[in-house]
This record gives structure tokens, C-alpha cells and sequence, in this order.
């Protein structure tokens, strides 16, 4: 360093070493106007990392830095969820709520009934466990607490996921948010019912509001996994139930002790909770049955027979617990029986299930479930139109098939098996409810009839909705195609009526990692005006048409950074809803909020009714925008190119070996697992470095953006796509409330982001860096490991594919600068506190990543060990597989050695001695810490995560 390190004392080290990192970055930023190549941010880790090699600063201090930083970070994301969601106080919610429940009622007939405009759901809230629980359970309620301003104390330790993170903790996760959510629209429901009351409304006591709904898939999601059998889902089914009697059961109670106890209401409030309790104790011994694991063939025997046997306490439908409480509405005092209202809407809406499951699949295992049922011989057959014929064919002369646990228990075909466990749950565990069948990579309208088929042949076409999904560029560009062949199917338009619903799913995660992330908002975009004018042509206006958009918690997998407002016009715009308001189709629109990162706005009661508040504004604030001309519709010649090009860029990004380098070589392992599904789909089994990005999953790839410091699939492009169309694009943007969106989607990442942070990524494999840190004789001490890195480096070409994905997306970078220039979007010509954090973090991360690759090049060469030398673990650790290197070095250095206890033998010995023969001090002094840096470099990208909003 340039002077050496202020040592003040122990208790204002760190805030001193956090000075000097600050100083350190700006006098490096300060040199940029004179030498455009010096690069802050590898400077800084230099520096650092000098310093520690040199002893003058520990290991130790670097936890204690990365600490601080982090705990700086939580609360500065704790104060940007408070503004993201807010107001977070409860009466002011409440207050909105009236509001949007006035609006809402204004804009339906004023009579109160099951037509009333508010009973059918429209609004859709779908709890995923996508791999994104970035903090640990208990850090993930303390940010939420702060975020609500009850909660001061700051993570004492570095963050971590939970480890492990199982399905069953994310099932548990997802019930907790999905009970706030419940608990939210409950009270928007007793709103609702409390200003029909102020209206003096004659039928207030009999309206039902279910206009917001829920969802989940966890636990029934088998979309690129194996890991998750029948029973695991058919156990998951019949504990959210008996959660869901509990629940009942619970507010059944707590409105009876409001009531007088010789009333009628609570008459009929006694007689309905002891057939509650009895349900649940019914209930509750058929979990038991199912809970034993391995199930083997006569313990699920007992288990099936004693749940299809007749029995005077079961109950598959709350049918009979409806109409008790209708008699308990008739005769209560207002307040009770607003709360009753409430409950009976909760009832009507979720059933026996605490939101509609989503069972997934995709497309290939419904095709290999065709090959079972139809003579197909290639994937080719199945777009062909004899191959719609016969399966319509199929359709019209279906006879539906019993089945029961036994036929569940030995189907082998992961789609069969789906339909015949979604019968016996309707059959057996909740018959009122719906069930959701979501096809991922579907991109043919035969796979869409075979599971039409497949849900008339299991008898389940009642209660199932079949949705395919659109999120690959092939599918998004073909939709318009996909609905009029399929649209075109007398028997598919059948089957929709019958159902009274009409579903499809978009997917904003893989259509951004293939198309970038604005061209995917725009092709889905595109996609629900051509479904709304497909209804049209083929006469479906009179079906409901649900559309589930699911989208991630970062920018770079469709979750505007703005606000509220902003998150759900993006997903959806008001032109895309005013496509089907305008043709008099019937919409119901879901929205996704996955795994921890999405679980977090309903972690507190405050913030789930906030989020729930904020989502209800947005369906009124649509409808009260004018229905005004936006250019960026009606100019479609600038639309379309800008469109193209974009599309173009992300193309060739996604194709570039520099960007395969940079993402698919080293990058995972800055990541930390944080979910139970795999980062790539556990039956992938294609090779090649060509293909290793495109077989990262959508999070991981994010994430690894996020990581590197430059969301690409967000930014990049964007500049380039405009360049020679400015005046068009400031034109368009002063008029166009969709550009506008579209460009500070963009600016909000843009402002975080540092292309220096990538590119300093590069000094890891420079040899050039590292031959030249001991030759001026700084660094003597290195010479051997800088020397042994410097060889190992001579064929790599990583740090030259980082610098030349840094050149290209700075390119792009100056373009989008001048143009936001000129649309007035200042992008701040100082750096913020936020970046300013990232970039101490970058630094911080790589001065410990060079001490990995030191302290490594430091182990001695070993006699190769079941053909594994030392050269490949110095690869491993080039490619940041750490932990499977540690394992190696400990195999191969073990520190228990055998000793000569136990042998008593007659012939006398002085070799080895009594001590054992190990490698203690080698573990101590490089394996260990090696392993423990490794865990503070996670927990520095855990931060680094949380800087951006969420995992990936």
C-alpha cells in the first residue's frame, strides 16, 4: 500500500480499515480521468491482499470487514423493502384498501351476490420454492422485522442459507407466507363486506369476496427433478389440509368467544367447531397412516383403505361447514358476522388446501406418457396434424379409468403418475378445489391435447387446468400459431368451456436469460394481446382466461426494481389487460413471489398486508389510467426495430465464447445453494463447454451476473439497440408510459452495476499479475506460489474472455449512457453508497480469492492419488470448486495417521516412534483456512446478492 495501515486499536480497526478501503477507492477513481485502464476495484483487492500476505492484516479482519459490510448492506436493504412495499403501517393499508374496495364494487352492479364483481378471483398470488432462499430463516424475520421498524439488532455473523435447505423447510416456508397472505385478504375481505354494510346494502351478510386468490407448487413441482415421489406430494396435500382445519378451526373459535354463549350464532359457531374438530382428528390419523416412510405395499394398503372407507367425521368438501355458518351470518351482531363473512370467503375460496396447487411437468415426460397410449416413433410426429387428429380422435371416445393408491404406487410415466394423483386428491382429500397442470417447454399444441386426454381419461377435466408455458424465444415466437392451431380444435374448445377457464403460464426467467430481459417483458407482452385477439377469432370470449406470469424477485427475472406499481405493469401492462377488457373476455392474472426472496413481503403481518395493498392499487390505478394513445403501440416501425435489435444482441451475448468463459468457468462457485433444487437439471447429462452456460438454470445464471457486477441480460443491449435511433427513442419515451417503465427497469440496475468489477474478475487468471507481484521484489515471499500459478495460467484463456465481455458490454455501456443522458435519466455522476459497498465488497472477495489461490500453491506436491494430481486440485480451485478440492487435500493429507497401538509385537521397533505419522500442521496452516476463507467469500456474495435485492 501506499502508506501503511492506521492501527488504532481493536475496537476502531475495522471502522478504520473500512475508511481506507472508502479512501482507497476514491483516490483510485480519481486516476481514471488520467489512466481510462486502472481499475479501482482490482487495485483495492491488491492492495488488500498484499497486506494480508504481508501479515499486517489477518484473516480475521477480513471476516470482521466482510461483517461490517454485510450488516451495512442488511439494513440498507431493510430501509429499501420498507420503500419498496410502503406504507407498512396497517391503518393506513386498511384505509386503501376501502379505497380500492370502492373502486372495485363501482366498477360491477351494485347488487350484492355470487355475481357481485369481487366474488370471482382475479388476482392470483403463487408461492414457489425456486432456489432463491438467500438468508437463513431466522435472518430472512429479522430483516423483515427491520424493514416494519420492530427489529434494531443487526446479524451478529457473516449470512448464510440455512444448511440444509430441504424441500420440507421450504413447504414450511411457504406456509408461513401463505397464512399472511390469508390473513391479508381476509381483512381486505371484512372490508369489502364492511362498506357494502355502510352502503346499506340489504345483502352485505351474503356476499363472498375471493378476488384475491392463492397458489403453490412446492412439493409438487417434478419440472427437471427426480427427487420428489408420489407420496412426498400426496403427505405434502394432506398436511396443508389438516393446516388449513387447524386454521378454520382456530378463527371458528376466536369469533365464538366474541359471541353471547346462549345466542343462536353461538349455537351454531359450537356445533360447527366440534364437526371441525372431529374432521381434524379424522384427518389428522390419515396423515399419520400416509407419514411412515418406506411406505411399503401393506402399510399403504392400511393407509389407502382407511381413508376411501366411510367414515361419519370425514370430509372432502366444506360444503356442510358453509351452511352452518350462513345461519350463524343470518342472526350475528354486525362485527361477528363481518368476520364470518371474512372466514366464509376464505372457506369458499381455498377449500380444504391453503392455495391451489400447481403440480408441474414438462413436456418431454408428457410425451414419453404419450408413447405409452399412441405408435410414435420420433419427436417429429408428435406437430404433425394427423398426430392433433388422433389425439382429438382420443378425446371425443375417452372412457374415463379408475384408478386408486395401488395404481398410483406402480405407474411408472412421471406424467401418469401427476394425473392419477391429482384424481385421488380429488377424490379423496378435497373435491372442491382446482388443480393446476403446468407444462414446462411446451411448444407444440399436441402436447397441450395429450394432457386434454390424459385429464379426460383420469377423470379429472373438471377440476384441472391444463397450462402449457411460453418462456423460450421458439415458444414466444410461435405463440400466435400455437393458439389458432390448437384454438382451431373443436375438442379443445370443448374442453375449455366445459371447464369455464382457459390457462396458460409465461416464464420471464428463461425468456430473459435466452432474450434478455426487456426483449422477454416485450415478447410476452406481445404474447397476451395475441391470445386476447386469438379468443376473439375462435369465439372463447365467453371462457375465462387466466394468465400466470411468473417472474423472479431480481431485475434480471422480471421484478421491477421501482415499486409495486411498477412490478405489476411490467409483468402485465394496462394495454395488455386492456386487450381483454376491451373484447369482454373474463381475465384472472397471477403473479409469482419465489422462494425466500419472494417470501419476504409477507414474512410480517405488516408486510403482507402492504404487498397485498399495493397489488390491489394496481388493478384500480390501471383502470383509471386513460385509454390514450401510447406511441410506443402505435409507432410500431420504432417499437419493432428496437425490439430486433435487442433480441439480436442478447443473441450473440448468449453465443459468445468470451461470455461462456466468463459465466460457465469459475463464476458458480461464487454462489451459495440455496434452494433443494439442483442449479442444473439433474437428468442433463450434455457436455461441452459450448453448452455450459445455456445448461446453467435461469437463478444460478442471474445470480452469476449479479455477482460478476453487471446484470447483463438487464443492461446490456439496450444502448446498442438505440444507437443512430435516439431521436425516435426521446420522442417515444416523453409520450410513452410503457417505454418509460421499460428504461427505469434498466436505470435501476444500471446504477448498481460496475463493468471494473468484472473485469477485475480477470486478475485472477492474468499471468502477467501474477509473475509480476514478486518480481519487483515487494512480494519475495510469493515468489514460489506466484511462480507455481504463473505455469499453471500459460494455456488459459480466462482472463482474456473476461476482458473481452468487459470491452463489449462497455461498448454498449457508452451508448446507453449518452442516451439516458438524453432522456434526462441522471445516473448519478457521483457513486452511491450502495455502490460504493459493492465495489468495497468485490474488493474485499478477491483479495480472499487470491489468498485461496496462494495458500493452495502452497501444499506440496504429492504422489498422484487415484488419478488425481495436484494440478488438477489447483484447477479445481482456478474453478472455485473449493469444497471439492478441501476434500481432496484432506485425502490426500490426512491429519489421523496410524499409530503402532495395538499390534504387541515380539519383534522390538524405534521407527515410526510413538507419534502418530499425520499432516496436522499442513491442514492447520492451509487446508482449514482455505476452507473457512471460502465460507467468508459466500457469505461476502450472500451480501452482494442482497445489494441487488435478491439471489438471483
Amino acid at each position: 500500500m501506499d502508506a501503511p495501515l492506521p492501527d488504532p486499536g481493536p475496537d476502531d480497526r475495522i471502522v478504520e480499515l473500512e475508511r481506507f478501503c472508502r479512501d482507497k477507492l476514491d483516490s483510485a477513481r480519481a486516476k481514471l480521468v488520467d489512466e481510462p485502464r486502472y481499475n479501482p476495484v482490482a487495485q483495492l483487492a491488491f492492495e488488500l491482499s498484499r497486506e494480508l500476505e504481508a501479515g499486517r492484516l489477518t484473516r480475521e479482519d477480513f471476516e470482521a470487514l466482510a461483517l461490517r459490510l454485510s450488516q451495512e448492506t442488511f439494513a440498507a436493504r431493510a430501509e429499501a423493502l420498507r420503500d419498496y412495499v410502503g406504507p407498512l403501517d396497517m391503518a393506513s393499508n386498511r384505509k386503501s384498501l376501502r379505497r380500492v374496495a370502492e373502486h372495485l364494487l363501482a366498477t360491477g352492479r351494485r347488487g350484492v351476490s355470487s355475481a357481485s364483481p369481487l366474488a370471482r378471483t382475479q388476482l392470483g398470488i403463487v408461492f414457489t420454492g425456486h432456489p432463491t432462499f438467500l438468508l437463513s430463516s431466522a435472518n430472512r424475520a429479522c430483516l423483515a422485522r427491520m424493514a416494519c421498524g420492530s427489529e434494531a439488532t443487526l446479524p451478529d455473523a457473516l449470512m448464510a442459507p440455512d444448511n440444509p435447505i430441504t424441500l420440507q423447510v421450504e413447504h414450511a416456508a411457504a406456509m408461513v407466507a401463505l397464512d399472511a397472505a390469508k390473513t391479508a385478504i381476509g381483512e381486505f375481505a371484512r372490508i369489502v363486506a364492511e362498506v357494502l354494510r355502510e352502503r346499506r346494502s340489504a345483502e352485505w351478510r351474503a356476499v363472498t369476496v375471493g378476488y384475491a386468490g392463492l397458489g403453490t407448487w412446492i412439493g409438487y413441482d417434478l419440472d427437471g427433478r427426480t427427487d420428489i415421489r408420489w407420496i412426498d406430494s400426496f403427505r405434502f396435500r394432506l398436511a396443508e389440509k389438516q393446516h388449513q382445519i387447524d386454521r378454520y378451526l382456530g378463527e371458528v373459535l376466536r369469533i365464538a368467544a366474541q359471541v353471547g354463549p346462549d345466542s343462536q350464532p353461538a349455537q351454531r359457531l359450537e356445533e360447527l367447531s366440534a364437526r371441525i374438530e372431529r374432521t381434524r382428528a379424522w384427518n389428522g390419523g390419515i396423515l399419520a397412516a400416509f407419514t411412515p416412510s418406506p411406505l411399503d405395499r401393506p402399510a399403504l394398503r392400511q393407509a389407502a383403505d382407511l381413508l376411501t372407507a366411510r367414515h361419519p367425521d370425514a370430509a372432502t368438501s366444506v360444503r356442510p361447514y358453509i351452511a352452518l355458518i350462513d345461519i350463524a351470518i343470518a342472526d350475528a351482531p354486525p362485527e361477528i358476522a363481518l368476520d364470518l363473512v371474512a372466514l366464509r370467503s376464505e372457506m369458499l375460496t381455498l377449500g380444504f388446501g391453503v392455495g391451489e396447487v400447481h403440480m408441474r411437468i414438462n413436456a418431454t415426460q408428457l410425451h414419453n406418457a404419450m408413447r405409452q397410449h399412441l405408435d410414435i416413433d420420433s419427436e417429429e410426429n408428435i406437430t404433425s396434424r394427423s398426430m392433433l387428429e388422433r389425439l382429438a380422435t382420443f378425446i371425443r371416445e375417452a372412457q374415463p379409468v379408475s384408478v386408486n393408491f395401488g395404481s398410483l404406487d406402480i405407474e411408472q410415466k412421471t406424467a401418469l403418475r401427476q394425473f392419477v394423483l391429482a384424481a385421488q386428491i380429488l377424490k379423496h382429500v378435497d373435491r372442491d378445489s382446482s388443480i393446476r397442470l403446468l407444462i414446462a417447454e411446451c411448444e407444440a399444441p399436441a402436447t397441450v391435447m395429450a394432457a386434454v386426454y390424459f385429464a379426460r381419461l383420469f377423470g379429472v377435466e373438471d377440476k384441472l387446468d391444463v397450462s402449457p408455458l411460453f418462456e423460450t424465444p421458439t415458444a414466444l415466437e410461435g405463440a400466435s400459431r400455437f393458439f389458432d392451431v390448437l384454438f382451431g380444435i373443436e375438442e379443445y374448445r370443448q374442453a375449455v368451456r366445459r371447464r369455464g377457464r382457459l390457462a396458460i403460464q409465461t416464464g420471464f426467467s428463461d425468456s430473459g436469460r435466452f432474450m434478455g430481459q426487456i426483449t422477454a417483458a416485450l415478447a410476452i407482452e406481445r404474447l397476451h394481446g395475441q391470445l386476447a385477439r386469438a379468443c376473439e377469432r375462435h369465439r372463447l370470449t365467453d371462457v375465462e382466461v387466466l394468465i400466470f406470469d411468473t417472474h423472479g424477485e431480481s431485475a434480471g427475472r422480471g421484478a421491477h426494481q421501482g415499486n409495486f406499481e411498477d412490478r405489476a405493469f411490467y409483468v402485465m401492462s394496462p394495454w395488455a389487460r386492456r386487450e381483454f377488457e376491451s373484447r369482454g373476455i373474463a381475465l384472472k392474472h397471477e403473479v409469482s413471489f419465489q422462494g425466500g426472496d419472494g417470501f419476504i413481503y409477507f414474512e410480517t403481518p405488516e408486510l403482507a398486508l402492504a404487498s397485498l395493498t399495493r397489488m390491489l392499487e394496481a388493478e384500480v390505478a390501471w383502470r383509471e389510467m386513460p385509454a390514450s394513445d401510447d406511441p410506443f403501440y402505435s409507432n410500431t416501425t420504432f417499437s419493432f426495430d428496437f425490439f430486433r435489435r435487442l433480441a439480436s444482441f442478447h443473441s450473440k451475448l448468449l453465443d459468445d465464447h468470451a461470455y461462456h468463459r466468463a459465466l460457465g468457468s469459475f463464476a458458480q462457485g461464487l454462489l451459495n445453494e440455496t434452494g433443494s433444487r439442483k442449479s442444473r437439471r439433474q437428468f442433463d447429462v450434455s457436455g461441452g463447454e459450448v453448452h455450459q452456460v445455456r445448461r446453467i438454470r435461469a437463478i444460478p445464471h442471474n445470480a452469476i451476473l449479479q455477482q460478476l457486477g453487471h446484470p447483463a441480460t438487464v443492461i446490456a443491449g439496450f444502448g446498442t439497440a438505440l444507437r443512430g435511433d435516439e431521436d425516435r427513442f426521446i420522442d417515444t419515451f416523453a409520450k410513452s408510459d410503457r417505454l418509460r417503465r421499460l428504461t427505469s427497469h434498466v436505470v435501476h440496475m444500471k446504477r448498481r452495476s460496475s463493468i471494473k468489477a468484472l473485469a477485475a474478475f480477470s486478475t485472477l487468471f492474468d499471468r502477467s499479475f501474477w509473475s509480476t507481484r514478486p518480481y519487483a521484489g515487494a512480494e519475495p515471499h510469493l515468489a514460489e506460489p506466484c511462480l507455481f500459478i504463473t505455469q499453471l495460467l500459460e494455456d488459459d484463456d480466462r482472463a482474456v474472455s473476461i476482458n473481452e465481455l468487459a470491452v463489449r458490454l462497455r461498448l454498449d455501456a457508452i451508448s446507453l449512457h449518452r442516451l439516458l443522458d438524453l432522456a434526462g435519466q441522471d445516473l448519478g455522476k457521483s457513486i452511491s453508497e450502495n455502490r460504493e459497498r459493492l465495489d468495497m465488497l468485490q474488493a474485499v472477495r478477491l483479495a480472499l480469492l487470491q489468498h485461496i489461490l496462494l495458500m493452495a500453491a502452497r501444499v506440496p506436491k504429492f504422489s498422484t492419488r487415484n488419478d488425481v494430481s495436484r494440478e488438477d486440485i489447483m484447477e479445481l480451485i482456478f474453478s472455485l470448486r473449493i469444497p471439492e478440492a478441501v476434500t481432496l487435500l484432506r485425502d490426500a493429507y490426512p491429519v489421523n495417521g496410524l499409530t503402532m497401538e495395538g499390534y504387541s509385537l515380539a519383534e522390538p521397533f524405534t521407527y515410526p516412534g510413538d507419534a502418530p505419522s499425520n499432516y496436522a500442521a499442513l491442514t492447520r496452516n492451509l487446508i482449514d483456512p482455505i476452507e473457512r476463507t471460502y465460507r467468508t467469500i459466500l457469505a461476502i456474495g450472500a451480501a452482494i446478492a442482497l445489494e441487488f435485492g435478491a439471489h438471483g
